[in-house]
């Protein structure tokens, strides 16, 4: 046996695996398949890695006794970003090994199909003394094509000859936009599928479409795998530009990720992946930057500048994609380096662009986009809210996954919460926090400006939540769950800097918001919709994000939750030939505005800050 080899198990996932002696725990978790959980890409400056060692504990790097209590440290917990693997062991991972809940659906829209891949089968005449013309000349005489393609690929040559004989002269020609790509054998006509990808910081949401139809025949999911290298965009620009490897490693991990998923939904529908002929993608424009193995780094620099905005094309075999290799791969377009392709999707989606109404789109994430207008004038930003409302950044937040507090409230029997697929809590996720806050203000646990108050100062009525109140290590915090109900055994807890990081992310999305309206000299009365897409948009309480502040106040009649409107742009690109023409031509016609050069942003921002 070598001797540099050790066995860890990681719990509660029931994963066994042998690795190097000095593995570092992240490493091994991305050699497992599960998520480390690393918001500051791996520095060890966050906390939020943090695994229990029930056996094999190593000794404490210096970040862990920076970031680890001493009852943390000797109860055998660690940062899974510095800790390594010395020896046999076993060990638990508290938010990162469960399955994540992501966001596939979205608010349907119907559009006629009209894709650019067809298929027809014909019966090609055999050669013969009296008809010497080539296998490709005779092919396009069965298709009363009169014109050589313009682009030939050599494989579809290569595999001509053969195809054409071993099927007798019956084949099924493949035609994208009119033009000869390729032949099978036989009829094929019905298989005739294309794929549609939403590429999100965080997770993979991928679509089979039958494209003779529009129909969506099977979906599936997964976590984004790059976020073993950090969870937001900035860390994965650093690494893709510090590494000599790092942007390939970067493109590879998505594309490895991405052709499981496309086997995953050939399964699902019992078909041939090789019958899949069309793939769309939507994503931010780092996440399409780095799917397709463009270095990013110009994003990371003032003036943001993104290396290729524009609808891109490409052949699925050049790019690696697990569909027929003559197959085509279409980037929808973005608008700008921090407003990408699925903000062209959610305005897709929602028909925003050929409607009178006025409408206020936000698409929150650690980037919040966010879009108003109509069919006369569309404005777009990108407001810098951080990953507050993912659950990062915040002293018990966790991305949303089982255990996880999702909602909160106040009521006469006095503070309630539950978790996802009722799981015992194990920290609180976006929707969940802002629920709480939301309580916090209520109940005067916390005042407009964010102070989380002395429990002398609470009013009568809510003074059952006094013993929730108590000094931590960083100041003043509120006691969600008691530890004897917390999975951890620690309690759950929302500190001071939790609310302050919640007030910088809801002020730099209300700011924006807020921003665009003075550019278009509108107010919240005129607003006709307003839609929140995204994970966050779909799974906040609508009072929650009024109640903060986070949207205009407007009437809850007129505020929509449309789901994974990004994932439904790539469906309807895909489908539609004239849908991505609509791609282009929002992407050309949304006025981008740059808030860090705007004159009022500032101030709006300041004044954004206070709740309600």
């Amino acid at each position: 046996m070598d001797a540099r080899l050790v066995n860890v198990e990681f719990l509660p996932a029931g994963k066994t695996l042998r690795v190097e002696h000095g593995t570092v725990v992240a490493g091994a978790l991305l050699a497992a398949g599960l998520k480390s959980g690393m918001p500051c890409g791996g520095r060890g400056r966050c906390g939020k890695c943090r695994v229990v060692f029930k056996s094999g504990v190593p000794e404490p790097t210096p970040a862990e006794t920076d970031r680890l209590t001493k009852t943390e440290l000797d109860g055998g917990w660690r940062l899974g970003c510095t800790a390594t693997i010395n020896q046999d062991a076993v060990i638990y991972i508290p938010n990162g090994s469960g399955a994540a809940k992501i966001l596939t659906h979205g608010t349907r829209r119907r559009v006629l199909a009209s894709p650019s891949i067809r298929k027809k089968h014909i019966t090609v005449e055999a050669p013969s003394t009296a008809d010497l013309r080539s296998d490709l000349e005779r092919v396009l005489g069965s298709l009363g094509i009169e014109k050589s393609p313009q682009n030939i690929e050599l494989p579809f040559l290569r595999h001509l000859a053969a195809r054409l004989r071993e099927s007798n002269f019956s084949v099924t020609a493949i035609l994208a936009d009119g033009e000869l790509v390729d032949i099978e054998p036989g009829n094929t006509e019905s298989a005739c599928y294309g794929a549609a990808f939403d590429i999100g910081t965080t997770t993979l949401a991928a679509y089979l479409i039958d494209l003779a139809t529009g129909d969506e025949v099977a979906t599936a999911s997964a976590v984004n795998p790059q976020a073993g290298v950090g969870d937001d965009v900035i860390s994965r620009i650093s690494y893709s530009t510090s590494r000599i490897d790092g942007l390939a490693n970067l493109q590879s991990l998505v594309l490895k990720e991405m052709n499981s998923l496309i086997k995953k939904l050939s399964d699902a529908a019992q078909i041939s992946s090789s019958h899949i002929y069309e793939v769309s993608v939507v994503g931010n424009t780092c996440m399409t930057h780095l799917f397709l193995g463009v270095d990013p780094a110009s994003l990371a620099q003032a003036p943001y500048v993104p290396v290729v905005r524009q609808m891109t094309a490409l052949s699925a075999g050049e790019l690696g994609m697990g569909i027929n290799p003559a197959g085509r791969v279409h980037v929808l377009p973005a608008i700008a380096g921090y407003v990408g392709a699925d903000t062209v999707g959610v305005v897709l989606a929602s028909s925003m662009y050929n409607n009178e109404e006025l409408t206020l789109a936000v698409d929150i994430g650690t980037n919040g986009e966010i879009v108003l207008g109509n069919k006369n004038r569309m404005l777009a930003c990108s407001a810098a809210a951080g990953p507050a409302f993912e659950g990062a950044h915040i002293y018990c937040g966790m991305g949303a996954v089982a255990g996880a507090v999702d909602a909160v409230w106040l009521d006469e029997d006095g503070l309630g919460f539950s978790t996802i697929e009722g799981k015992s809590p194990a920290g609180i996720c976006g929707s969940g926090l802002l629920d709480a806050v939301v309580c916090m203000l209520k109940s005067g646990v916390v005042d407009e400006g964010g102070r989380i108050a002395d429990p002398e100062e609470l009013p009568q009525e809510y003074a059952f939540l006094k013993d929730s109140l108590r000094m931590g290590g960083n100041g003043r915090e509120f006691i969600l769950v008691a530890k004897e109900k917390s999975a951890t055994g620690e309690p759950i807890v929302i500190t001071q800097r939790d609310i302050r990081e919640v007030q910088l992310a809801k002020g730099a999305i209300a700011a924006g918001i807020y921003t665009l309206m003075g550019r278009m000299g509108v107010s919240a009365e005129d607003l006709d919709k307003v839609i929140l897409a995204g994970a966050f948009g779909n799974y906040v309480r609508k009072e929650s994000a009024l109640g903060v502040g986070l949207i205009p106040n407007v009437p809850l009649h007129k505020l929509h939750s449309v789901g994974n409107a990004a994932g439904e742009g790539a469906k309807l690109a895909l489908i539609s030939k004239d849908m991505r023409g609509d791609a282009a031509r929002i992407s050309n016609e949304i006025e981008y505005v740059e808030l860090t050069t705007d004159a009022e942003f500032q101030q709006r921002f300041a004044d954004a800050l206070i709740f309600g």
